[in-house]
């Protein structure tokens, strides 16, 4: 994966379980990056196995953003 990627993947690492604004930013990013086509499968795949295996996606709203994003990538995987 490119640093780019690795970025990508450590601010989401960051973002989940936050009960922010930071959690609706960081899905909206990487939503924008699925459309461009600029992630690879293996990083999306990173992102979507740390979603399923999280413990805490946060509050309900914050929950609907995550999986919102995995349902994304699922598609586009």
């Amino acid at each position: 994966m490119s640093d780019y990627e690795q970025i990508v993947i450590s601010a989401e690492r960051y973002a989940l379980g936050r009960m922010t604004y930071i959690v609706s930013v960081t899905v909206n990013y990487i939503l924008e990056q699925i459309e461009n086509d600029k992630l690879s499968d293996k990083c999306l795949d990173v992102i979507a196995e740390d979603i399923r295996h999280t413990e805490n996606l946060g509050m309900d709203c914050d929950k609907k953003e995550w999986l919102r994003l995995l349902d994304r990538i699922e598609e586009v995987i």
